[in-house]
Parts: C-alpha cells; structure tokens; sequence
C-alpha cells in the first residue's frame, strides 16, 4: 500500500527556505524587511510572520520590534549543501498543476543529477513571469548553493535574462528567437506542422489553436507554425487565448461553436484543454471525429482516458529530463559553456479523435 501524501504548509515551506538562506549565509547579521521577503516569496505578511515566529523558536533568529530588522543568531553551519550543489529549476507552474510528462522529466532529471551529488530545487514563481522582475531573479540567482538553472515553460524575457547572466543554464523548450542558450526540446513547431496538414488532409477548412496567455515560448512557436502551415494549405487558422482557468476556457469554447463558421478542427496546446474541448463539443451535440476533430499538443496518460482518446504529440519525458541532466552536468562539473541545443521529435498518436470530416 503506497504511503500518505502529506501537504506542506506554505509557512514551512517560507520557513525552510529561509532557513537554508541563512545557513548558507545568503544574508548576514539580518534579514531584509518584511515587505521585500513577502515581495520575493509571493506569500502575505501573515504567512511570513508564522515562519519567522517558528525560526525564533528555534533559536534561528531574534525578531525585531516596530522598524527593525529582524536579527540573525546563527552561523552558516557544515550540514549546509556546499557551494554549487543546488540545481534549481524555475516554472511558473505549481507542481500538483503539471502534467505527466513534466513530472517525467522532473523524475528523469533527478534520478541522473543525484548520481553526481547534484540536488534539486523548485522555485514556482509566477510572478515573474507574467510580469518580468529581474530584482526578483538577481534575489533568486544569489543563492550561494545554486550550482546551475533549469527553465520550464520560461517567458522570453526571462530566457534573455539567464542567457545574458553566465551562469549555467539549460531551457526545456527551444529557445526565442536570438537567445542563446543550452536546450533540449520537444520540436514543437513540426507537431504545430503536422497537425495543420492531418486535419488539412481530412478535409478541415475552418481550424483554431486554443493558447494559454501564461505559457512556453515552444507553445508560442507551434501554435504559430501551425496557423502559418494551414494557411499556406488553404485553410482558415487562428489562434485564441484563455488565462487557463476553467471558465476562461469554457467562455472560449462556447465562443467558438457558436461562431458561424464553426471551426471543425480544434489543436489543444494542453492536455487538461483538450478533454475540455471533447466535453463541450460532445454537450453541444457535435459528433467527434464526423463532425469535428481534436488534437492534443501534449500527452497525459488522462487522454487514454477519454471516449474517443484524443490524438496527440508525445514525447518520452523521461528521456528528455535525462538528456537535460547531461547538459548540466556537462556544464557544472566538466565547465563546459557550449550552448548545445537537442531536438527530440514528438510521436503522433492517431486515435479516435480525429477523422475525415463528413
């Protein structure tokens, strides 16, 4: 029988990443002001307080009164990871929200990073990336145990960021256009192709791309290559955008199949919207594939799930973690700074969501 999960309190976690930032001597003699650590951890005053009442419990730090900063009492201690051990990985993402195949790239990427000692850290901050703070990034970047960084679903303005800072990192996704910097990808523009031409081939006319307005820059690329590929095959493509929430993508849907013409070929580019959009096609009463068809830009094992299965790009992500760890350890032990990039090319999966249009 598999071992209860356990929830970690977001003050804990505050507490904890407080904790090794004075062990490994991140600051000195005080901590910032609160305003700064709420700014910097994207937490309320309130959760801070708790965890700055439970590291003056345990002897961490004396806190300050009205207008002074709270005291450190300790000394960075040898329990601490030594400089350079730390691979951290930036998302915007939280990680209960990520789908399989980042959670295989995650498991691929550490099994292969702890051979050589090299541990690893999330840092979900959407903060900066739905709006650039590149304070809050030269914070994050000052972690004396940070060895290197790995970037999930980046915006490019933090790409151009790392690419221009040295310290070695490597993007899960191709890189924007004139950035440079080391990757390992899924190439998403030849899936945003390749569907373009299946639904072209089936006969669609009338196709639309659904888009999160937080995401990668490789979704950013596949969804236009996919409406560059249709229209250069004669069909009418768009792209429409959601915030990613449940509503935002059922106002969408809605929108579109109402519209006249409605659209017959729908590209998801996130699993959890494609089971969204076979929910509300098959609601409306539009028979998939007859009447409508329906790729996935990304798999879940939840799209096997689904009557029909939905038809999708898959990619082994377990691999592809294992080929990001190689670069970094090339980069941090071996003091490589060659910006290798690797495309791996995703596998269609042709199931029954897609088909000739009748």
């Amino acid at each position: 029988m598999s071992a209860p999960l356990h929830r970690i309190k977001l003050r804990d976690q505050v507490s904890d990443i407080l904790r090794d930032g004075i062990a490994g001597a991140r600051w000195k003699g005080h901590l910032p002001g609160e305003a700064v650590l709420c700014r910097e951890f994207q937490v309320s005053r309130m959760t801070l307080r708790k965890a700055l009442a439970g590291l003056a419990e345990e002897g961490v730090i004396r806190l300050g009164g009205r207008g002074k900063f709270h005291e450190i009492l300790i000394t960075p201690t040898s329990s601490v990871l030594p400089s350079g051990c730390v691979v951290r990985v930036l998302t915007p993402f939280e990680l209960f929200t990520w789908a399989s195949t980042d959670h295989l790239i995650l498991n691929g990427f550490t099994e292969r990073l702890a051979t050589c000692g090299l541990q690893v850290r999330i840092e979900h901050r959407p903060d900066v990336h739905t709006l650039f703070n590149a304070g809050a990034l030269e914070s994050l970047d000052s972690f004396p145990d940070t060895a290197a960084w790995v970037l999930l679903h980046p915006s490019e303005q933090i790409q151009r960021w790392f690419a221009g800072r040295g310290r070695p990192t490597v993007n899960v996704g191709k890189p924007a256009e004139g950035v440079s910097l080391a990757a390992v990808y899924p190439d998403t523009v030849a899936s945003g192709r390749h569907a373009a031409g299946a639904f072209f081939r089936l006969g669609h006319r009338e196709m639309v791309v659904l888009r999160a307005n937080l995401t990668s820059a490789g979704d950013h690329l596949c969804s236009e290559a996919f409406v560059q590929e249709a229209t250069k095959l004669g069909a009418k493509a768009r792209i429409v955008t959601h915030n990613g929430c449940p509503d935002s993508v059922s106002r969408c849907l809605f929108d579109l199949i109402a519209s006249r013409p409605r659209p017959t070929a729908f590209f998801a580019g996130a699993n959890e919207v494609a089971i969204s959009t076979l929910c509300h096609l098959q609601a409306a009463g539009i028979q998939v594939p007859a009447q409508a068809s329906l790729i996935s830009a990304w798999d879940d094992f939840q799209l096997e799930m689904a009557y029909p299965q939905i038809s999708r790009y898959h990619i082994d992500g377990f691999r592809l973690g294992q080929k990001v760890a190689g670069l970094v350890i090339d980069m941090v032990q071996r003091k490589h700074r060659d910006r290798e990039q690797l495309a791996l090319v995703p596998e269609f999966i042709s199931t029954g969501s897609i088909g000739p249009l009748r």
